[in-house]
């Protein structure tokens, strides 16, 4: 009834006269009447008006409403009339919308083509893919057949990173606290009322005479999902599943562009199971592996049913047709977590012969074995991509690989031969060192001895070549080989001499050591920050961000897993989270980089984002946000399980499958 009221007095109600306040043609939205204030002198406050929710009308066929809107722009017909004439066919249907503050209704108006008798309402996803961008945005929801979410609950989905499930009791909690506090209102409503005739309040009224015989108790305030009374609706996880998936497929070729867009000098890839593990097939166990860049930008990211250079084949090969492309120098450098060089074979190890230093040296013959022959191995990256470049090993998974060795983490010596380890296979900067134990000194800090935190932001670090890389963490198994702790347990595994021996040999083939460049370290100079927050040019030092190794994707790897929300999700989804977290990882890197004189958006929206820059670059002649860089076009590559390896069979993504689900909302 209060819809009515309100379509008759804007003059859009079927027989109605013409709006004569043209302030009601202002706003689509319309907001309940408060009830506190409405004034019943005979009755006790109807709770009818403590149940009304806000709607918002959606006649894109009224000249009293959209005619600014349309400027003379003619309504498509839904079907193919090549001289459309679209009108009005009746008032339409209210649709329920749920947001974070609330539920609310969308009043679509059902149309009309009067070339081909075509009738449709004005909500239709069809219909209203059709109609220029500048009506889609006036709808505060996202519309599908059969359901429709509020923007605010999507965006509030994408920017938290909550699971389905999360987000729906987050809504349920909401609207149900929202019904909670319009019946609070109704009895505090009643209760005014009541204290008044009690005079309460200092004089007793006499309406309390005047409602005898009409209603002499407060009507029941009804439950939440009365159809009668607050209407209230109930939210499940398919559903949100269902509109997230929605949204998903109209962001995925702006996410996929923004990918293709990326670059980078120097690439550092990994194999993970962490988020692999989250999503089950039935051909097996999958791995993800990811190629970033120096500024930790994803590159290219695939889902791999096999860890072997034939599955990253399809990758290298995008990524070779994306560089050629744009025109840019492909990168020369690329740390792996595997398959660095040429296969080679070392000898296994026999019982007992780990407890004699012999068994552990490194001989010339040894040298001479490891470095002849052909020491390039035939990887995806230098047989799709570049066939020059520089392979290198990174070195936490190669002193992983030692570590994982040791009996156990407890052992008292663990932490010994970790730091010893670590020491041997890295040099600090004598300059850098002595720079940063200056500005310790000038800032009064005594005595000088720079932290290991402060080290590894502000010194620089290289890995020596092999001949002194092999000698320096030679001398460490020396020094622990037969180590044990006070009750004669040893510190290694006698494992450890297999994998001393085919450690040894990535060292002495150059797979861990610094590649020979310009200035002699792999790093990006960070910035300057005042140490201690003491004002001087002596407490200035550097910041160095290391290029080598692939670390940094390790905590990539963290993030990764809590972007796919819960323990086993759907491909479809494990696609749809996997995907839009990727995608705002690299918007979030170019945030932390803070390069001087580029303007990066405040929010993360790839599709919002991309219009903005189209309609900026029509409108006003330049793009508003241009560092967000979009291929030109498509280069076929894919991402996640999308991604199509050799002799497998390509992953099912089915996207309308959630549609079969018959839930409430």
């Amino acid at each position: 009834m209060w819809m009515k009221v309100e379509l008759e007095s804007m003059g859009l109600w079927p027989g109605s006269r013409p709006v004569t306040n043209l302030m009601k043609t202002f706003s689509l939205w319309r907001l309940p009447p408060q009830p506190e204030l409405i004034d019943s002198v005979h009755v006790l406050p109807s709770p009818k008006y403590f149940q009304l929710h806000p709607f918002f009308i959606w006649k894109p066929e009224s000249d009293y409403l959209m005619a600014r809107l349309k400027n003379n722009y003619s309504l498509p017909c839904s079907g193919d009339c090549a001289q459309p004439s679209v009108v009005s066919a009746g008032v339409g249907r209210p649709r329920v919308i749920v947001g974070l503050t609330g539920q609310y209704y969308l009043l679509s108006s059902r149309l009309c083509c009067q070339r081909c008798r075509r009738r449709w309402y004005a909500d239709n996803p069809l219909w209203l893919e059709k109609l220029p961008q500048r009506f889609t945005n006036l709808l505060p929801a996202v519309l599908t057949y059969k359901k429709a979410i509020c923007k605010s609950v999507l965006d509030e989905l994408r920017r938290t990173g909550k699971s389905p499930n999360d987000m729906a009791n987050q809504i349920t909690e909401m609207l149900n606290l929202k019904y909670e506090r319009a019946n609070l209102a109704y009895l505090l409503s009643c209760q005014n009322v009541m204290d008044g005739e009690a005079g309460a309040y200092g004089q007793k009224t006499i309406t309390q005479f005047l409602r005898q015989e009409t209603t002499p108790v407060p009507e029941p305030f009804g439950g939440y999902s009365d159809s009668d009374g607050w209407r209230g609706v109930s939210v499940s996880s398919h559903y949100l599943t269902d509109c997230l998936l929605h949204e998903f497929k109209h962001q995925k070729d702006i996410i996929q562009r923004l990918l293709q867009g990326t670059f980078g000098q120097a690439l550092r890839s990994d194999h993970t199971r962490k988020v692999a593990r989250k999503v089950t097939f039935s051909s097996g166990a999958m791995s993800s592996y990811a190629v970033m860049n120096e500024n930790w930008m994803i590159l290219s990211w695939a889902m791999v049913q096999s860890e072997t250079d034939k599955s990253l084949t399809p990758m290298y090969q995008g990524l070779a047709n994306r560089y050629s492309r744009a025109g840019i120098d492909k990168a020369q450098y690329q740390w792996v977590d595997r398959d660095c060089c040429a296969a080679f074979r070392v000898a296994e190890s026999v019982a007992g012969e780990h407890l004699t230093w012999a068994a552990w040296g490194t001989t010339d013959a040894i040298v001479a074995e490891a470095t002849s022959g052909n020491l390039l191995n035939t990887c995806g990256s230098r047989t799709h991509y570049n066939s020059g470049i520089t392979i290198k090993l990174d070195l936490f998974h190669c002193m992983r690989r030692f570590l994982r060795e040791c009996v156990s983490e407890h052992h008292p010596l663990y932490s010994s031969f970790a730091q010893f380890l670590s020491a041997a296979f890295s040099v600090v900067d004598q300059d850098d060192l002595q720079r940063l134990k200056d500005a310790y000194a000038f800032c009064g800090i005594q005595p000088a001895n720079p932290t290991k935190q402060h080290i590894r932001e502000h010194c620089r670090v290289k890995i020596p070549q092999p001949g002194e890389l092999v000698q320096r963490v030679e001398g460490v198994f020396k020094h622990f080989h037969t180590a044990t702790d006070p009750n004669g347990v040893a510190l290694f595994k006698p494992s450890m001499l297999k994998t001393w021996r085919i450690q040894r040999v990535h060292i002495l083939r150059g797979c861990l050591s610094d590649p020979e460049v310009e200035g002699g370290t792999l790093y990006r100079h960070g910035g300057t920050i005042q140490l201690n927050h003491m004002a001087g040019e002596p407490a200035r030092v550097p910041v160095w961000i290391p290029i080598r190794g692939t670390s940094q994707q390790e905590g990539y790897h963290f993030h990764q897993a809590q972007w796919v929300t819960g323990t086993q999700v759907s491909p479809e989804l494990f696609q749809a989270q996997g995907l839009t977290g990727v995608c705002r990882w690299n918007y979030q890197r170019l945030v932390d980089m803070k390069q001087p004189g580029v303007c990066l958006p405040p929010v993360f929206d790839p599709a919002l984002i991309y219009s903005l820059n189209a309609v900026s670059k029509r409108v006003v002649g330049v793009e508003k946000y241009p560092a967000l860089h979009l291929s030109a076009e498509d280069t076929g590559e894919r991402f996640g399980l999308e991604y199509t390896e050799p002799d497998c069979r390509p992953v099912p993504l089915d996207w309308d499958k959630h549609k079969s689900r018959k839930e409430v909302l």
